[in-house]
């Protein structure tokens, strides 16, 4: 039978046998005291990490960690750290996350703590810093930065500003929710397509907005981004290429004036001095009819009155355009510039005013003077609002006037000369999201609206301007107010300006509508 014994040694007796041994006294480590004050300090949620501390142990060298995602302990982390505070990751929201730690002098561990627990603390979204649209190759560059606290995000976008306007809203596209610990969500790329009308010859935004939310906090909650607008990059046209200026121009009939809004007489100068201060080289009018001068023998038309008062503009066709609507329709060259090889108009588009007639919509073949001598063709059109109250139809039969316009001209174009369609389409974007509209079936027949351009101005207010003055039209605050006056182009590569020419100052309002130019390049 073995025996033990327990032999107390007084502190010096301790040094002698701890000697004899071959250890120095100096060198034996006394455990540090037991960690107290173990807590959550602070935390880094978009990396799923956090911050234990505790209260500093006299004579600790380092501290060891454990930590478990089991209350007992089991299956242990450990880590070492030289100072009283561990930051862990990552961590999963709404797991709770179990500690201990000892204080060490050397290799000598003190007792362990008591065990805490503590997770991630979920907390109310917060706010979004500023969102970021930029075009890219086939489609818009969105990003936004991280939000604190999010646990997921989300986006939406479209070409229509207002996701509350009823009831014809355009709807918008939605993102499926994603991990905010994933940095890489926060920047993605949203395509251009016909069925949304952003592609860049469509000349229309995209609208995009970022959401987050914090499911750990509240899951029902949605913190929105502000909405950002930008539009796709535009096509580029060859800078080596002769330039156009180009106008188009609804100059109100004569006679269609209603109570208190002025007559041609009052008008004519200031219509012709807006023309004239631009210097066009090309110029479509339309609903340039109706009595110049008032007399009640030899008529004078609007487009004839206007031909005497552009000095640098010459009209090519003068003859009436009997049994059509709107034969105030007509396209005005700079003969400098410019020979007429012919002229005609596109026959079997349909006023749907209920008048049983076709629109008067004249083209004209030009050849350049100089350069390359291209040739092309220029069209005037000018749709009437059919008599249908009902939105959703009267967007569908001004659709149907730009299909018939499209067949009469491949008709006529059989050599596929480039176009230039200056245009009153009487049709703007709203209702929104419907790709039947004038515009719409124009650009998916081949044309380019021009005011997908290098250069843009007065893009923020209507074309349409009801005989106001530009400070009493409303500008929309996303920079794209609504157009029903077009340049749209067929074989050109994009523009390198596009302007709405506001109403110039002055006494007389020239017309309920603005002037609308672009600067092309054909080659």
């Amino acid at each position: 039978m073995r025996h033990r014994f327990r032999v107390a040694l007084s502190s010096s007796a301790l040094a002698v046998a701890l000697v004899g041994a071959g250890i120095s006294p100096a060198l034996a480590a006394t455990a540090p005291a037991r960690v107290t004050g173990l807590k959550f300090a602070t935390q880094d949620w978009p990396n799923r990490s956090l911050k234990i501390a505790w209260t500093t142990v006299s004579g600790a060298t380092s501290y060891v960690v454990k930590r478990s995602t089991s209350s007992n302990l089991s299956s242990p982390v450990y880590s070492d750290v030289t100072v009283n505070g561990l930051w862990i990751s990552p961590l999963t929201p709404g797991k709770d996350y179990y500690f201990t730690v000892a204080a060490k002098n050397g290799t000598t561990a003190g007792a362990w703590s008591s065990t805490f627990k503590t997770r991630l603390q979920a907390n109310a979204v917060a706010v979004f810093g500023e969102p970021s649209l930029t075009p890219v190759s086939n489609g818009m560059k969105f990003s936004w930065p991280a939000v604190a606290n999010a646990s997921d995000y989300r986006y939406r976008w479209s070409a229509g500003p207002n996701p509350n306007r009823t009831p014809d809203r355009w709807i918008q596209h939605v993102s499926d929710w994603r991990t905010a610990f994933n940095p890489s969500v926060r920047s993605t790329t949203i395509p251009l397509t016909d069925a949304d009308l952003t592609k860049v010859a469509y000349g229309n935004p995209v609208y995009a907005r970022a959401e987050a939310r914090d499911t750990y906090f509240n899951s029902t909650y949605v913190r929105q981004s502000k909405q950002k607008v930008a539009w796709p990059t535009p096509v580029s046209p060859d800078a080596s290429a002769s330039a156009i200026r180009f106008g188009s121009y609804n100059v109100q009939c004569s006679g269609c004036e209603v109570s208190g809004e002025p007559k041609w007489s009052s008008r004519a100068s200031a219509v012709a001095a807006n023309i004239n201060r631009k210097n066009l080289d090309i110029l479509t009018t339309l609903e340039a009819s109706g009595d110049a001068d008032s007399k009640t023998a030899g008529l004078q038309q609007v487009y004839t009155d206007l031909d005497r008062r552009l000095p640098g503009l010459q009209l090519t066709n003068s003859e009436s355009a009997s049994n059509t609507s709107d034969p105030g329709n007509r396209i005005y060259f700079n003969p400098a510039r410019f020979t007429l090889v012919a002229t005609g108009s596109l026959a079997g588009i349909h006023d749907y005013r209920g008048s049983g007639r076709d629109l008067y919509t004249p083209w004209a073949k030009l050849r350049a003077k100089s350069g390359t001598q291209a040739t092309f063709l220029v069209v005037a059109a000018h749709y009437g609002i059919p008599t249908t109250t009902n939105p959703t139809t009267r967007k569908t039969q001004l659709g149907v006037d730009s299909a018939q316009l499209l067949k009469a001209l491949n008709a006529m174009n059989t050599s596929q000369l480039p176009v230039i369609l200056g245009a009153d389409l009487n049709d703007n974007r709203y209702p929104e999201g419907r790709t039947d509209g004038a515009q719409p079936t124009l650009v998916r027949g081949g044309f380019y609206d021009s005011s997908a351009s290098l250069h843009k101005y007065g893009t923020m207010k209507p074309t349409y301007n009801n005989y106001k003055a530009p400070s009493q039209q409303v500008s929309d605050p996303n920079g794209d107010g609504q157009r029903i006056d077009y340049i749209l182009t067929k074989g050109f590569k994009g523009s390198d300006e596009f302007t709405n020419e506001w109403n110039p100052g002055g006494s007389v309002i020239p017309s309920d509508h603005n002037m609308i130019t672009a600067v092309l390049r054909v080659s």
